[in-house]
């Protein structure tokens, strides 16, 4: 889903505002920052389909966590 004219990330968006000076009260977590590109990179290897209809990404949806918990234990 990226590459197409006119399109806004919002990660890019709020990487150009983070450049302006803004009180340490008012930063993000650097922990959100991590979670917010590891979402958009997960973005890309969404289709379109589901992304429009609101799938969630690969490897955060409830089926796949609860694979994932019974691998481990």
């Amino acid at each position: 889903m990226g590459g197409q004219t006119g399109e806004t990330k919002m990660a890019k968006l709020l990487t150009d505002i983070s450049l302006a000076p803004v009180a340490s009260s008012f930063r993000p977590d650097p922990l959100a920052i991590a979670e917010r590109d590891r979402r958009e990179e997960l973005r890309d290897q969404q289709s379109l389909t589901a992304a429009f209809f609101g799938d969630p990404l690969p490897g955060l949806s409830a089926l796949d966590r609860r694979r994932n918990s019974e691998r481990t234990h």
